[in-house]
């Protein structure tokens, strides 16, 4: 397994980056481009490929992967077309340098679960096709901000496009915030995990004793081991099926600023990593 973690330019620019994770300690890097990244073009990675592949050369950490959490089924035309186009601009610069996967959100619509399942039956059939031709995976992230948030809308959205080319981003901390059963679930769909957000979340069960879950703020997420999770027993799946890509800590621990939470989650998590 690669152990890494997800940024978006909060170490300087991508020689920087790397040169950091390299020091200390990482084996990959996985990278959020969203629409206006000052971080990377993604329009310059698909005309000047070599001038990145330069740079990720210099390095033994690997790049796992590189991702849009934007919503392609998105109400507003402009927004929607401008997102599918960028989605498919991420899996042109992924194969452009030699990425197998691209992360990102399948976007979410207003209304039902049947009327996102029409809406991404118009947009997700061409990128995955696309996807399929650049010799990409896709791994989507099952945060709620995007329809992918739940076990049984996983199960539907596969069925409904039948694609081997589209897996999960799996994140633990938005099952466990959901509580939903992380061990069992990561287990049932353990052959369609494409990446991982190594992330973990803390239940605050006095705050959900008094107030319930609808107030919110009751369900922080946090670094790997200081919260729920069950990480020996989540590692042991990942082995059962196999799993053998990257395993990428992705920082939203309000107690750690980023640098020092990368180091001391890349420490917990080392021990399950041969």
């Amino acid at each position: 397994m690669l152990l890494g973690f997800l940024t978006g330019g909060q170490l300087g620019d991508l020689d920087r980056s790397l040169k950091w994770a390299e020091e200390h300690g990482f084996s990959s890097m996985s990278i959020t481009i969203p629409v206006d990244s000052r971080f990377l073009n993604v329009r310059d990675i698909i005309e000047n490929p070599s001038k990145y592949l330069d740079i990720i050369s210099k390095y033994k950490v690997k790049i796992s992967a590189i991702g849009f959490y934007g919503n392609p089924i998105d109400a507003d035309s402009t927004r929607r077309r401008q997102h599918k186009e960028h989605m498919m601009n991420i899996i042109k610069a992924a194969h452009k340098l030699e990425l197998p996967v691209v992360t990102g959100w399948i976007g979410r619509y207003p209304g039902t679960l049947d009327d996102n399942i029409r809406e991404i039956k118009k947009e997700w059939p061409e990128i995955i096709e696309l996807a399929k031709d650049c010799e990409v995976k896709i791994a989507i992230e099952n945060c709620p901000a995007n329809i992918m948030y739940r076990p049984d809308i996983w199960r539907r959205v596969f069925d409904e496009l039948g694609s081997e080319i589209l897996g999960l981003e799996f994140d633990p901390s938005h099952l466990l915030c959901q509580l939903i059963d992380v061990i069992n679930i990561a287990d049932e769909f353990g052959d369609l995990i494409y990446h991982i957000h190594a992330k973990d979340a803390e239940i605050d069960w006095r705050r959900v004793s008094e107030l319930g879950i609808t107030i919110g703020g009751w369900c922080p997420h946090r670094l790997p081991g200081f919260g729920e999770l069950d990480w020996a027993a989540f590692f042991s799946v990942l082995k059962k099926h196999k799993y053998d890509y990257a395993v990428s800590i992705e920082h939203e621990d309000p107690y750690f600023d980023y640098e020092e939470g990368l180091i001391v989650a890349r420490k917990f998590l080392e021990r399950f990593i041969p």
